[in-house]
């Protein structure tokens, strides 16, 4: 060793070698990813929706990667979880938006956390995917980068007006989340009903993330309406229904498709409600229903996630996750760019021989919205 050689000096050389080496590995193992990013509830009293969505569009991603993935390269969702509080939203989705090589924000879920995610998606034009929610700001404004799959609050308001007036109902009363998505549930039953007999004659709100029903209990009841519909979450809908389905046993029941299917369905029929008329509206088929993409689906599912039991809104990301595989195949090169264009242009069919066409100016997925007996055995649609 030449004398004028510092050896502390290179060992910190070797150190500094050693590091860039696997700084420039991680990095090029990173671009081998094809990364979207996402900001869901993972704790809190939406996490059941959270869970459920991202696990969905995961399981979807796993299949893919199993089989080879993109181009050999593998997709995957890098979650965080908010809690669903739209401020915590806010920080994740501009932490996500420092990666410049994410290719998009996919399934956010609830409608004031994806309020606040299109706010900031819309400043740089990143794509904002299939957002667990209905409201309308998603459907009637042109945001060129959003691309939805359910059908919107509007869609399944319109479906549980023509199934009450099946039944002669005219006054109802709502109840909902004081917040964005019980606002868009409003609305949309509010235009579901603007052109018929039935009437609005009660409103009762409650705070979101808690269980404050009594005021709402108490406007609702004195106004005796028909029928009930329903805009919250899991816990603070059940303590409802089986309140005010004591008050008066002759109510019946609607809730918005947000609120999970099976979990509300196991937790309400705990609560010896079979014998009260309960309905949710849905927006993918019902998992009882024969379907090769549902058995599909399940089989998947059961294998990624042996410990969990397939739901709906599961279903809803696994359905999301092969819009963003088709298009990410489809297109020429891995980039967002291309992918972009690529979705731009989807046209394939999907589930139930329902169509995704999204073009330039047309950013919407399913049609279809479903109604199921909340109290039923077998969970079917109504009109199956």
């Amino acid at each position: 060793m030449p004398k004028n050689v510092n050896p502390i000096s290179l060992i910190l050389f070797a150190i500094t070698l050693i590091i860039i080496y696997f700084l420039f590995s991680f990095e090029r193992e990173n671009k081998k990813d094809i990364v979207f990013g996402c900001s869901a509830a993972l704790s809190g009293p939406l996490q059941e929706n959270g869970i459920d969505y991202t696990n969905g569009i995961v399981c979807g991603f796993k299949a893919a990667n199993d089989a080879g993935g993109i181009q050999n390269r593998h997709v995957k969702l890098r979650v965080l979880d908010d809690q669903y509080e739209p401020f915590i939203t806010s920080k994740n989705i501009t932490s996500l938006m420092l990666d410049s090589d994410l290719f998009g924000i996919l399934g956010v879920v609830g409608t004031p956390t994806s309020e606040e995610a299109l706010k900031i998606t819309a400043r740089t034009q990143i794509p904002f995917l299939m957002p667990l929610s209905g409201a309308e700001f998603l459907y009637n404004y042109p945001y060129k980068h959003l691309f939805t799959l359910r059908p919107s609050y509007a869609d399944e308001a319109r479906r549980m007006v023509k199934h009450m007036q099946k039944k002669n109902i005219h006054k109802i009363a709502i109840f909902y989340q004081n917040d964005s998505y019980g606002l868009a549930s409003l609305y949309a039953l509010q235009q579901a009903v603007r052109s018929t007999p039935i009437k609005i004659v009660a409103e009762g709100v409650y705070n979101r993330n808690t269980l404050s029903i009594h005021y709402a209990f108490n406007e609702i009841t004195k106004a005796h309406p028909e029928t009930v519909i329903i805009g919250g979450a899991l816990k603070p809908t059940v303590e409802f229904i089986r309140k005010t389905a004591q008050f008066n046993p002759n109510l019946t029941f609607y809730t918005f498709s947000f609120v999970g299917y099976e979990p509300l369905r196991k937790a309400l029929l705990s609560e010896n409600l079979k014998n009260v008329p309960m309905y949710m509206t849905q927006t993918v088929p019902p998992l009882s229903k024969n379907l090769p993409e549902i058995a599909l689906f399940k089989r998947l599912y059961k294998h990624y996630y042996p410990s969990k039991e397939p739901t709906s809104i599961a279903f809803e990301g696994y359905l999301a996750s092969q819009i963003i595989l088709k298009a990410l195949s489809n297109s020429s090169t891995l980039s967002r760019s291309s992918f972009e264009h690529s979705l731009s242009k989807l046209e394939f069919s999907l589930v139930d021989r329902q169509m995704v066409r999204y073009s330039k100016t047309y950013h919407r997925g399913l049609q279809n919205v479903y109604l199921l007996p909340l109290n039923s055995e077998t969970g079917g649609d109504v009109d199956e």
